[in-house]
């Protein structure tokens, strides 16, 4: 399932292809690929003329790349970048009322998953997005901020940042061949975190459905824990789908002019995208209790089935525990004993009571 259709030239997504791949591999030649400088990368997107330029920014010269036109987007590291080279990179000037050392303090936990909206003022926009990668111990939070502003984008991660990664695969080539503006880049991010929580759900769904055959043959402790593992993590996936959709309802209803008209319509896309999703994770989330409500009854039903036949042998054997205490007592005077046939008498009375409770039962179905 697709996050969108195919964007027209101002608001670019297309399948990852490698950079390798691309058809135009001089303009890649000259373009260069940004160097990571300590944690930070930046590079300029040159959307004028129709002959456009892609290549590496030095730290030093993006307020020149700025003065000139061209789009600059920096990548920066938090966990390799300290506070005060972020004050140094981002000057007050140009990002007037935000405080960049507040991103770098913020983690990728619950609070950061509760934090996740959208902050703007009248020049510039913060978006901060948590992804779901597989991990050690379940699914893992990556926290993405996007500050965009006029003329620029920059990305803060915590270390890798599996949606970039897959930006980075394709983003050159729609740049090139497709993109008009560059609100581009803010789709291709957007579209990518989107299918990242796709996958993340046919994943589950396929756990799912073999949680579901699990259960149908075997509620044992193993899968039982299996069980709440599977719900713990679609759990988690909706708790991050659910401030993501919010946060994009905000973009599109609050239109702004750092995010092209077009982008936003594609983007406007997405929000049906996130409500299916949302959608499937609660049906998913039903099939699993409705496969532990099936499990309990199949247990309940086999236990009472045993808890029957316990109680028929119990009503067999009742009246013959009776015979054994009475003639097992040890009064000096019980004429029985005493009966030359009485040991025979004993046996035919009990094999007497036997066959007349088992075919009772056998006529009230309970044997």
């Amino acid at each position: 399932m697709s996050s969108s259709s195919t964007l027209p030239a101002s608001a670019v997504g297309h399948e990852a292809v490698p950079c390798g791949e691309m058809t135009s591999p001089a303009r890649l030649a000259s373009s260069g690929e940004p160097r990571d400088t300590a944690g930070i990368q930046a590079e300029f997107l040159d959307f004028r003329g129709d002959d456009r330029q892609h290549g590496p920014v030095p730290l030093e010269a993006i307020p020149e790349q700025l003065r000139a036109g061209r789009f600059v987007w920096i990548d920066i590291d938090c966990l390799k970048v300290p506070p005060e080279t972020l004050v140094a990179l981002l000057p007050g000037e140009m990002l007037p009322g935000f405080d960049p050392r507040l991103i770098r303090r913020q983690d990728v936990g619950d609070a950061a998953v509760s934090e996740l909206k959208l902050r703007r003022n009248e020049q510039l926009l913060l978006i901060s997005l948590v992804g779901v990668v597989d991990g050690a111990a379940g699914l893992c939070g990556q926290s993405l901020h996007l500050l965009i502003g006029e003329g620029f984008l920059v990305t803060f991660r915590y270390g890798e940042s599996a949606v970039l990664r897959e930006v980075r695969r394709s983003y050159l080539r729609d740049f090139f061949e497709h993109a008009a503006t560059p609100s581009f880049l803010i789709y291709e991010i957007w579209n990518e975190q989107v299918d990242q929580y796709l996958r993340m759900q046919n994943r589950l769904e396929q756990s799912v459905e073999t949680m579901r055959q699990k259960l149908r043959t075997d509620a044992c402790e193993e899968t039982l824990l299996e069980l709440a593992d599977v719900t713990g993590e679609l759990l988690a996936l909706r708790k991050r789908v659910m401030p993501t959709r919010r946060v994009l309802e905000e973009i599109v209803s609050r239109k702004t002019s750092l995010v092209s008209v077009a982008t936003l319509d594609f983007m406007s896309g997405m929000i049906a995208t996130l409500e299916r999703l949302l959608s499937d994770i609660t049906s998913n989330l039903e099939v699993l209790e409705s496969a532990m409500n099936f499990s309990i009854t199949v247990a309940t039903h086999r236990t009472n089935r045993v808890m029957n036949r316990l109680a028929v042998v119990s009503t067999i054997f009742l009246p013959l525990t009776f015979l054994c205490g009475v003639y097992g007592m040890n009064f000096e005077f019980i004429p029985e004993l005493a009966w030359t046939h009485g040991y025979k008498f004993f046996w035919g009375l009990s094999t007497l009571i036997t066959v007349g409770l088992v075919v009772t039962l056998r006529r009230a179905k309970l044997l």
